[in-house]
């Protein structure tokens, strides 16, 4: 049997609340979406076998994606591998490989016999003579063997063949680029907040230039919810989640202008108007991009934002009680969305004041809170950048599929930002 090249990616998101898949393939010499699944993991499996539920939803997330047919490509977690960029001076080209290996051992915090190592050129400066640079910006990442066995080991469990292993913070410049959203002439931060951690990774000129992991998670505001209401987690969770729609149905079961206040709900709290069809059955707005496991109610736990306030015969109480709720909620979180704003200025201001690069003149935002519009606000007030948006796959750059398939990256858009980047990834190294 002859060898056939893949013509299609799959970018791969495995995180141990979901798995987040997504098949392309290019159509007319643009990048085309045919397929987006969401998967939770099982969570009766999670304490007992992280491995086995991993695997389990992987399988189901890949089931009805040409594996034979497609380069696979998974990634690691940012918090799990090292990401450096030394700059190289007076460097032959003969000579780079061993230069980057020199600068390895004084960057990477881990004996080199413990990591795999690999790098990129990102710029290069010539000098006068063509064999001679005098600068280059090399991209170094070092992982620890363990952390590659530890991902191959779900990959194997799920009988997932994979062709490409990348980082998920990488991935985030890689998704940017296919859906357009890099310019030339400005600095772009990509902004990817997880359950527990978070990364920022500025993009200046369309290409990679600086990552820092933040110290702050999604997790904080679910614990002030907790605190201050005094209830479970797993109910916090679920008034987190439902925070995203209170605002949503209320315009659209009677017009704005008859519902008090509506206008100042829309105008301070900036919500998405669109619902998703399954917001708790479905993909969870929580689902964490970094390796935390926590229990999510499934749909009988929450009610519907319309079932909210007082079910008689005021046509405005559900209005009135959704306002109050924002309002109420919002106080509740503005401690821990004061310290994510905090935690991200610092890396802000080491990026532009220590490492003097450009001022960001644009946010992009992924991740499970990526559309709240308290998150936006307290990054605008923090930052001092207005141009704040959630991460949505430009359609004029980047084709989608039928609307069934793709269904889980429509509703969910911010999520499927680093698997879009892995199957961008893929879809390079089949054309080059």
């Amino acid at each position: 049997m002859g060898f056939s090249r893949p013509k299609k990616a799959i970018g791969l998101d495995i995180g141990t609340h979901s798995v987040k898949a997504v098949l392309m393939s290019r159509y007319g010499g643009r990048l085309r979406v045919e397929a987006a699944n969401h998967i939770q993991l099982d969570r009766n499996m999670v304490n007992n076998d992280p491995v086995g539920a991993q695997a389990l939803a992987t399988r189901e997330a890949v089931r009805t994606m040409p594996l034979g047919q497609s380069l696979v490509v998974a990634a690691l977690a940012g918090q799990t591998v090292v990401v450096r960029y030394p700059r190289l001076t007076n460097t032959p080209k003969d000579q780079l490989e061993n230069a980057v290996s020199r600068e390895a051992a004084h960057n990477i915090p881990y004996d080199l016999n413990d990591v795999f190592l690999d790098w990129a050129v990102l710029e290069e400066a010539r000098g006068e003579e063509s064999r001679q640079l005098n600068q280059i910006k090399v991209l170094l990442v070092a992982a620890k063997h363990e952390v590659i066995d530890a991902r191959m080991q779900v990959l194997d469990a799920a009988e997932v063949p994979c062709g490409v292993l990348s980082v998920d913070s990488l991935a985030l410049s890689d998704a940017a680029e296919a859906c357009d959203f890099l310019r030339v002439g400005e600095t772009v931060a990509l902004l990817n907040i997880g359950l527990t951690a978070a990364c920022v990774h500025f993009v200046k000129d369309g290409a990679s230039n600086f990552i820092r992991e933040v110290n702050w998670g999604a997790r904080e505001m679910i614990q002030a919810i907790a605190k201050d209401r005094r209830c479970t987690y797993e109910e916090a969770v679920r008034q987190l989640e439902e925070y995203q729609y209170i605002a949503s149905p209320i315009p659209m079961a009677m017009g704005a202008d008859e519902i008090p206040m509506a206008q100042e709900v829309s105008d301070s709290m900036e919500l998405p108007v669109a619902a998703p069809a399954k917001p708790f059955g479905g993909a969870s707005l929580l689902d964490p991009l970094d390796d935390e496991v926590f229990d999510i109610p499934g749909p009988s736990a929450g009610r519907r934002p319309a079932e909210l306030g007082n079910a008689g015969g005021d046509p405005f109480a559900p209005a009135a009680a959704a306002t109050a709720q924002l309002r109420a909620l919002a106080d509740v979180l503005a401690p821990s969305l004061t310290r994510m704003a905090t935690e991200f200025r610092r890396s802000f201001d080491f990026y532009e004041h220590q490492l003097y690069e450009q001022p960001v003149t644009r946010i992009i935002l992924t991740g499970g809170v990526a559309t709240m519009g308290l998150v936006r606000e307290a990054l605008q007030y923090e930052l001092g950048v207005d141009d704040i948006e959630s991460a949505r796959p430009d359609t004029s750059a980047l084709l989608l599929g039928d609307d069934v398939a793709v269904r889980d990256l429509l509703e969910q858009p911010a999520q499927f930002m680093v698997a879009i980047g892995l199957a961008a990834r893929g879809m390079a190294d089949i054309s080059g």
